[in-house]
C-alpha cells in the first residue's frame, strides 16, 4: 500500500506539472536561479556586440520625424560597414515604397548605405509581420533586391504565459515549412552551429552602447573602427516607451534596470546565446518523472516532523540542483517536484492525524 501511495502521490505531482498554474510557478523559480547564475556565476561570451540605438537623444537631435531617416540610416550603416565589423544586422522595418517624393535622394542614400553594409559581410535586415494580416509587411522593391530573402530574417520574439522572454527559435514555422528570425539568419550568415532552446542571461555582460546620433556625428575614423571593427553591429531602437519586452534581467547598460528592455537588446542577448551555443535545453520527461517518484518518497516518513525536516531539506537540495543544472545547459522544471513534496508531506500528515485520533 505505501507502494501505491508514493505512485499516486508521483501520479498527482505529474498532473500538477500539466496545469497554467505549475508553468507560472516554475517561470518565476527560473528567474530565480537566472538572477543567483547572473550575481555569482556570469560567463564571459566569445563575440562582442555592439548596439547602435535610435534613443530620445538621437530623436531630438534630428529634425526630421524617424519615419523619414532614410538618408541617416543609409550613411549610419555606412559608416559602421567601413569599420569592418564580423556583421551586422539592421533591427528598424525598411520602407514599403519611395519616399523620393517628400524628401528627394532618401531612396538613394539608404540603397548606398545598404548596399555597402552588403559589401562588407553578414548582413541581415527584419522583415517585419503586419498584426493585421498576420504577413511580412511589404519592402520597397529596389532594396528587396539588393538584399534578397537570404538577408533578411524575421523581427519576432517569443514570450512565455506571463508574457516574459525567455526562449528563442532560430525558424519560425510557416506555410512554406519556415522561415530564420533575425538571429537565425545571422547564425546562418556566419556559419555558426546554433540551436533553439533558453535565452542564457548570466552570458555576458551589459552590452557596449552607442547612441545613434553619435555615429551621424562621427569623423574620427580611428574611433569608428576601434568601435566596430571585428564586432557584431545591431542598429535598432532604445526607446523607453515603445519596442519594449520584459526579461528577466536587462543586459541594457545604460538605463536602471528595470524588468523591460528594448527589443534590440533582447535580440542581441538571443543572438549571443545562439552563435556561442550556449541555449540550456529542457529537462526529458522520463528525468521528471524520476524526480517527482524521489520526491513521493517522503510520504514513507512515519514521523510527520521527520517528513516535515526531510521535504524542506529535499526542496531546498532541489533547487540547488536545478541551479547547477542550468548552469550546465539543462533546465529542470521545480514547481511539480516542490508540489509533490508538499502533497507528501500533506498526505502522511493526513496519516498520522488520523492514527492519532483513532488511538
Amino acid at each position: 500500500m505505501r507502494a501505491v501511495a508514493v505512485a499516486a502521490i508521483a501520479l498527482c505531482g505529474f498532473l500538477f506539472s500539466l496545469v497554467p498554474l505549475a508553468e507560472r510557478l516554475d517561470l518565476s523559480l527560473l528567474d530565480a536561479q537566472w538572477r543567483i547564475l547572473h550575481r555569482l556565476d556570469w560567463r564571459p561570451a566569445a563575440e562582442e556586440i555592439v548596439i547602435v540605438g535610435i534613443d530620445e537623444a538621437s530623436v531630438q537631435s534630428i529634425a526630421e520625424p524617424p519615419g523619414l531617416w532614410h538618408a541617416h540610416i543609409g550613411r549610419a550603416l555606412a559608416r559602421i560597414a567601413a569599420a569592418r565589423p564580423r556583421a551586422i544586422g539592421l533591427e528598424l522595418a525598411l520602407p514599403d515604397r519611395s519616399f523620393d517624393s517628400v524628401k528627394p535622394g532618401s531612396d538613394r542614400a539608404l540603397f548606398d548605405g545598404l548596399a555597402t553594409a552588403v559589401e562588407n559581410g553578414p548582413f541581415v535586415a527584419v522583415l517585419s509581420i503586419d498584426p493585421r494580416t498576420r504577413g511580412a509587411k511589404n519592402i520597397h522593391k529596389p532594396f528587396l533586391a539588393l538584399l534578397g530573402e537570404s538577408r533578411l530574417g524575421l523581427n519576432l520574439a517569443a514570450r512565455d504565459a506571463d508574457g516574459v522572454a525567455r526562449r528563442f527559435s532560430l525558424v519560425v514555422p510557416t506555410e512554406d515549412g519556415g522561415f530564420p528570425t533575425l538571429e537565425g539568419r545571422l547564425c546562418r550568415a556566419m556559419k555558426r552551429a546554433c540551436n533553439d532552446g533558453l535565452i542564457h542571461y548570466s552570458l555576458g555582460t551589459p552590452f557596449m552602447y552607442v547612441p545613434f546620433k553619435n555615429v551621424l556625428s562621427m569623423t574620427d575614423g580611428a574611433l569608428v573602427e576601434r568601435l566596430f571593427k571585428d564586432r557584431i553591429v545591431l542598429l535598432g531602437e532604445a526607446l523607453p516607451y515603445t519596442d519594449r519586452v520584459e526579461v528577466p534581467i536587462n543586459f541594457a547598460g545604460w538605463e536602471s534596470g528595470g524588468a523591460t528592455t528594448p527589443g534590440i537588446v533582447l535580440h542581441a542577448q538571443t543572438l549571443r546565446t545562439a552563435i556561442n551555443n550556449n541555449s540550456p535545453q529542457e529537462a526529458s520527461r522520463p528525468l521528471t518523472l524520476l524526480l517527482l517518484s524521489i520526491a513521493a518518497l517522503a510520504f514513507l516518513m512515519r514521523d510527520i516532523r521527520l517528513a516535515a525536516v526531510v521535504a524542506g531539506l529535499l526542496a531546498a537540495a532541489a533547487f540547488v540542483v536545478a541551479v547547477f543544472s542550468l548552469r550546465a545547459g539543462l533546465h529542470i522544471a521545480m514547481a511539480p517536484v516542490l508540489a509533490t513534496l508538499l502533497l507528501a508531506l500533506g498526505a502522511r500528515g493526513a496519516i498520522s492525524w488520523r492514527a492519532r485520533k483513532k488511538a
